[in-house]
């Protein structure tokens, strides 16, 4: 007799909801100084904390997100999508430490739009369909 145990997801969607804001509010900080740093050669010590703040933050979102799909049995891309995000932003750390803003500039676009697309889902109707 085979018996599943899964946990209810309503944990893991709250959690993954908080860590998708803190992405969110750690990646407006990185705008804002990075504005800074390119216009008047200032804050880089903030921006870079932010940087290692954003590793914190994506890597709780891709942990919340796992937990989300391993709960539910579907939505891996969701976790695949942060663990992506979680990966690029090392490497757009070393492009930023090495001075290549014209790959440095895409990449946090790209951040941007990993990130919000995941939050948006995650408010989404479908995102809580069937959360126990």
């Amino acid at each position: 007799m085979a018996t599943e145990a899964r946990t209810s997801s309503k944990p893991f969607l709250v959690t993954a909801r908080g860590f998708a804001l803190a992405t969110i509010a750690v990646v407006v900080v990185l705008f804002v100084t990075a504005g800074e740093l390119v216009q008047a050669d200032a804050l880089e010590d903030l921006h870079g904390g932010a940087a290692i703040a954003l590793h914190v933050v994506t890597a709780g979102l891709t942990a919340a997100l796992a937990g989300l799909a391993y709960s539910r049995g579907r939505g891996w891309w969701a976790a695949a999508v942060a663990g992506l995000v979680l990966v690029y932003s090392f490497v757009q750390a070393y492009l930023g430490d090495e001075g290549m803003l014209s790959l440095h500039i895409p990449g946090a676009l790209f951040i941007v739009v990993a990130t919000v697309w995941l939050t948006a889902w995650l408010f989404s109707p479908s995102a809580t369909d069937r959360v126990r």
